[in-house]
């Protein structure tokens, strides 16, 4: 999703800093005491530069973006702990100015200088340790959020859970979500990718299997829900609603239709429903067949994808 590289805590930040700085070897000791000073502050005010500016600007973020980073780390924790770092930032820039100005006015005694420089410099870096801790904590959840286009016509895979949306997605696209027969299995949103012929040319479609929802209000939907929720918010063209006639999923058909619903009257998406697991169940509702297990229906429903999006 974004690059950001990895932020260091206090203690690593600053052997980075007072390490490059204690190889200056210059003779003359003036010389060699402001080239640590100088060294230290580029350092540190590149590498602090580099952390705020690795993440994304908020006001330019798409709105599917800018919810599930809220969601996933807290937009205002987030802002707060990069204007800490920016604080930060230009607090030892100027330490180090004001620093650089006394060693060049003395004239014999430069280490209490460079000491007092050094020590204000680790107070404010372990001030804002927690924020530096925090930022590295977000970087792993960024991390692990897959590339969503906000371009591509996208269809999004929705039902309850172990009605068959992993085994779908993988027959439909390239994604290749692990699959097991209990609920809950999928961990968040999973992307794929399928070509459609449309006039002799290839159209990219995104296909995302939502994380299962259960019909129940928002606010007591956890946060692997949630993220699905955002997605059927923002993302899609065209959502497939999975519905498991067979109740090999654990819950009744009266349940599953009633999220249907919710879900049509919620998103004002086009919707194509279809019957998962038809070689069990032979066929109980009005909707589309197909069975994932046997392939039936697969392609008629690639082609009702092509005419909806097209």
């Amino acid at each position: 999703m974004f690059k950001i590289p990895n932020v260091l805590d206090a203690d690593a930040l600053l052997d980075k800093a007072f390490g490059r700085a204690k190889k200056i070897a210059e003779r003359d000791r003036k010389a060699r005491a402001i080239n640590k000073v100088s060294t230290v502050k580029m350092i540190l005010n590149n590498t602090l530069q580099k952390y705020v500016k690795a993440f994304p600007s908020f006001d330019k973020l798409h709105r599917f973006h800018y919810e599930l980073l809220d969601l996933l780390i807290g937009v205002d924790k987030l802002k707060k702990s990069l204007g800490a770092i920016e604080w930060a930032r230009k607090k030892i820039n100027s330490i180090c100015y004001q620093g650089i100005k006394k060693l060049k006015k003395e004239e014999e005694d430069f280490a209490p200088i460079v000491k007092e420089v050094y020590g204000r410099i680790s107070s404010i870096i372990y001030q804002i340790n927690p924020h530096l801790n925090f930022l590295e904590e977000s970087r792993l959840k960024i991390k692990q959020i897959p590339a969503i286009s906000t371009d591509l016509p996208t269809v999004i895979i929705a039902g309850y859970p172990n009605v068959g949306k992993s085994s779908l997605l993988k027959l439909l696209s390239s994604a290749k979500p692990e699959i097991a027969s209990y609920p809950f299995t999928t961990k968040g949103l999973i992307v794929g990718h399928f070509y459609v012929e449309q006039n002799h040319e290839k159209k990219k479609i995104q296909i995302i299997e939502a994380p299962g929802l259960l019909d129940r209000p928002n606010e007591e939907r956890n946060e692997i829900e949630r993220q699905g929720i955002i997605a059927l918010k923002y993302l899609p063209d065209l959502i497939i609603f999975i519905i498991d006639a067979s109740l090999h999923c654990g819950y009744d058909l009266e349940s599953q239709l009633n999220l249907l619903e919710e879900i049509k009257k919620e998103f004002g998406v086009d919707v194509i429903v279809v019957e998962n697991k038809v070689d069990i169940s032979k066929g109980k509702t009005e909707y589309m067949k197909i069975s994932c297990k046997t392939g039936e229906g697969i392609e008629e429903l690639k082609e009702e994808i092509k005419k909806r999006l097209f």
